[in-house]
C-alpha cells in the first residue's frame, strides 16, 4: 500500500528525516516520492507502462534539490490530481517570474533589471552603481555580489564566455547586502514560522509581514522568503523553493518539520471525509486552532550566540 504522503525528494536529508518523522508522530504515514525504480504515468486514464497501478500518494510534499526533476513531478501530479505543497510559482518558475509576481503585487523589491547579454547588465550595473548583484534565473543558483566595475566585467564576460546564452541571462538587482542584514523567514500556508539569520540580528515585525504577503503572492505553500533589512524599509531579496530548516529557529512552538506535518494534516483533513478536521495534534502545549491560517507571531526577534 503507498504512502499517505509522499515526499519528493532525491533522497532523505536531515530535513526530509524530520518532515517524515513528525509525520509519523502525527500518525500520518509517509515515503519517498517517486520511487527511484518505476517510471510514473502521465495522466489517470494512462496505461500503466509496467503492467500494474502506480502507487499515488493523497497529498505530496516538494522537497526535491533538483528544479528540473520537481518541475515535471509536479506536473504529473497536477495531471493525475494529486494535491502539493510547494512553493507555488518559485516551484515550478524560475527568478524572472518570482520577480514579477512581486513586481505585480507591489511588494517592496531592489531595482531590478533583466539582463540577455553581457552588454545589457554592464549598463545595468553602471546604471544602478555599485554594489549591485547578479541573479542567474535558475532559484538553485547561488547570487553574485557585484562589488566594483572590475569584478562585474570579469564575472559577466566568464558567464557569457563558458554558459553561453544560459549564462548571459539573469537579473541585477541593486545592493549586494551582507549576511547579517538577510533574513530567511520560512512560511507554512501564509504564516511566518521560523528564521534563519546571523547572530544578534533583529528581525522586525514588518519584516515577518513582508514575508507572508511575498508567500501569498507566489501561491506558495511552503517557501522561504530571504527578506533584506534596508535602513528604510524591508524588502524581498530572494526566494528559496526548497528551505533547509535545519539551522531555523522556530517563532512558535513547533519546529518547521512539525508546523508541515500540521498544514499536511490540514490537507488532508479537506480531502478525506474520515480524518477530523479540528483534531488536537499530538505536540504538547500545542494548539492548531491557536495559530490560524495567514497569522504568524507578531513580535520583534534578537538571535543572539
Amino acid at each position: 500500500m503507498m504512502a499517505t504522503v509522499g515526499v519528493l525528494c532525491a533522497r532523505g536529508r536531515v530535513e526530509e528525516n524530520a518532515l517524515m518523522a513528525a509525520l509519523a508522530e502525527a500518525g500520518i504515514v509517509s515515503a519517498l516520492f517517486p520511487p527511484a525504480d518505476e517510471p510514473l504515468p502521465v495522466g489517470p486514464l494512462s496505461p500503466s507502462p509496467i503492467g500494474r497501478p502506480f502507487p499515488v500518494p493523497q497529498i505530496v510534499v516538494d522537497r526535491h534539490p533538483t528544479r528540473q526533476i520537481a518541475r515535471v513531478v509536479l506536473a504529473t501530479c497536477g495531471a493525475l490530481g494529486v494535491p502539493v505543497l510547494c512553493a507555488g510559482i518559485a516551484a515550478t518558475g524560475d527568478r524572472l517570474d518570482v520577480a514579477s509576481a512581486l513586481a505585480s503585487h507591489g511588494l517592496p523589491r531592489p531595482l531590478t533589471a533583466l539582463c540577455t547579454s553581457e552588454d545589457a547588465a554592464l549598463e545595468a550595473v553602471a546604471a544602478m552603481a555599485l554594489p549591485a548583484t547578479l541573479l542567474p534565473l535558475d532559484l538553485r543558483s547561488t547570487p553574485i555580489p557585484l562589488l566594483d566595475r572590475d569584478a562585474a566585467e570579469a564575472v559577466l564576460e566568464h558567464r557569457a564566455v563558458l554558459g553561453g546564452v544560459d549564462g548571459s541571462l539573469g537579473l541585477i538587482q541593486a545592493g549586494s547586502p551582507g549576511t547579517e542584514n538577510l533574513v530567511k523567514v520560512i512560511v507554512v500556508e501564509g504564516a511566518a514560522y521560523a528564521i534563519e539569520t546571523a547572530p544578534g540580528t533583529t528581525v522586525p515585525d514588518q519584516a515577518l509581514r513582508l514575508a507572508e504577503e511575498g508567500a501569498r503572492a507566489l501561491n506558495a505553500d511552503l517557501v522561504a522568503m530571504i527578506i533584506a533589512l534596508n535602513s528604510t524599509e524591508p524588502v524581498v531579496w530572494d526566494v528559496r523553493p526548497v528551505p533547509d530548516f535545519r539551522e531555523a529557529m522556530p517563532i512558535t512552538g513547533l519546529t518547521v518539520a512539525q508546523t508541515i506535518a500540521l498544514a499536511v494534516e490540514r490537507r488532508l483533513a479537506a480531502t478525506v471525509p474520515d480524518l477530523p478536521a479540528n483534531r488536537d495534534p499530538v505536540w504538547p502545549g500545542f494548539s492548531a486552532r491557536a495559530q490560524p491560517q495567514g497569522q504568524g507571531l507578531r513580535r520583534d526577534l534578537v538571535i543572539s550566540a
